[in-house]
């Protein structure tokens, strides 16, 4: 029997309805319904899957095979060729806290080519050892790691301004949009090194960014219109990239190859997501409101919806084009968030939400999570137990799977970094 789930916290405020890309929308709680999800455990064949054997052998698959169909396409397989210029090995940087190293990784194959640069930052105690292998966190970047961190020695690459007048253009690093700064300090101090990519050299994101990032290496460059109901988008394409650097990472001295995270905020939270769920090597996911296609239940008609991030003005590139055939009926949507999420499991992941970000439906997130826990338990972790109630501001609820909310919005909070330490210290560091 299903437990009810806890209404939502009075700090969820109500706002006026409004309409946004064309469409209405609700952000009035009492009217979002009351979401009937697919089971998580009726598999297509119409067994029942009870043990973890058959989760691995049997839905999990499943759950990755409806995801790349009907949300976010299907990744081609073709043979690809990486080479790794190491150009900056060994360099010491934020007071001698951290020793840096940059690469150029070049992925190839006789469709095209595609260049992207890595900036690893591991602790300067845990490399004098020699001997020892420290977890790392990958963060997406939404600007160039030139302005996303408070070194000097870091290379300047390209960004993209895809907003305003003359979008999208190309420009130098340090005029690109700055969206925050990277405390890297504070993870080396802990004890995880930190690995950054700029993802707008993965590929730029505006519609016609796959003729210019990873996706020309497969000759899978058609426009918005004239791709197959099923062809991957950009968010496969960023995610796939994740997977490249993590390729590189892995064969670090001084880098855990078992215990690498991967982080991302918005659309780079359902990339980081996305990633994990199809490559098991990340040991670790730390998603910040992601909201719809991501955390967030797409059945539910609060904040954000299909049709909304499918509409012509948003970002149906994002997404397979079979995505938008759900915009008028969710329902009939073959998957949903809790499923993601399970897919990802027993590994540990932290979902990060804001208070006052409805357009990301915090709430909405949360019943994910609580359905997707039972698939933690099946495999031996553990989730948010369903007796859970709402969690405190700047709290969290929960175990491998966890959510935390912030007081603020869709924006980084000043107690993000602690609570992401927090279960670094939990699930990797200590390890």
């Amino acid at each position: 029997m299903t437990t009810a789930a806890p209404p939502p916290p009075a700090f969820l405020v109500d706002l006026p309805d409004e309409e946004r890309h064309g469409l209405p929308t609700n952000f009035t709680q009492g009217k979002a319904g009351d979401p009937v999800l697919p089971d998580l455990f009726a598999s297509l064949t119409g067994a029942r899957i009870t043990t973890p054997a058959a989760w691995r052998a049997i839905r999990r698959p499943e759950l990755l095979d409806l995801l790349a169909a009907h949300q976010f396409g299907r990744t081609p397989d073709a043979a690809i060729s990486a080479e790794h210029d190491v150009w900056d090995a060994g360099s010491p940087a934020f007071g001698g806290l951290a020793i840096r190293t940059q690469v150029e990784i070049k992925l190839s194959s006789d469709a095209g080519a595609s260049t992207m640069n890595v900036v690893l930052y591991l602790p300067a105690a845990a490399v004098a050892r020699s001997s020892g292998r420290v977890p790392v966190i990958l963060r997406l970047l939404f600007s160039p790691v030139v302005i996303g961190v408070d070194d000097e020695g870091v290379r300047e690459v390209d960004g993209w301004v895809t907003t305003g007048p003359d979008a999208p253009r190309r420009v130098a690093g340090r005029d690109a949009r700055s969206l925050g700064r990277v405390d890297v300090a504070a993870f080396v101090t802990a004890g995880v090194g930190v690995a950054l990519i700029y993802y707008g050299e993965i590929e730029p994101d505006f519609a016609g960014g796959a003729a210019l990032g990873v996706r020309r290496v497969f000759a899978s460059t058609a426009g918005p219109s004239e791709r197959a109901p099923g062809d991957w988008g950009a968010i496969g394409a960023w995610a796939w990239g994740a997977s490249r650097v993590l390729d590189w990472l892995q064969a670090q001295p001084g880098v855990d190859p078992d215990r690498i995270a991967i982080q991302g905020f918005s659309r780079l939270g359902k990339t980081a997501l996305w990633a994990a769920a199809q490559d098991e090597r990340f040991a670790a996911v730390i998603d910040c409101c992601s909201g719809e296609g991501g955390q967030s239940l797409s059945r539910r008609e609060y904040g954000e919806t299909i049709a909304h991030i499918t509409a012509p003005s948003a970002f149906a590139y994002w997404f397979a084009p079979r995505f938008a055939d759900y915009a008028r009926n969710p329902e009939a949507l073959p998957v949903d968030a809790h499923m993601l999420l399970a897919a990802i499991a027993p590994r540990p992941v932290l979902l990060i939400n804001g208070e006052t970000d409805a357009w990301a439906d915090p709430y909405g997130a949360f019943l994910a999570a609580r359905a997707a826990s039972p698939a933690w338990t099946l495999l031996g972790g553990t989730g948010i137990e369903p007796a859970a109630d709402f969690p405190s501001l700047d709290t969290s609820v929960g175990g491998d799977l966890r959510y935390f909310i912030h007081s603020g919005g869709h924006d980084a909070a000043p107690t993000d970094d602690a609570a992401i330490l927090a279960f670094l210290r939990e699930k990797l560091i200590d390890q």
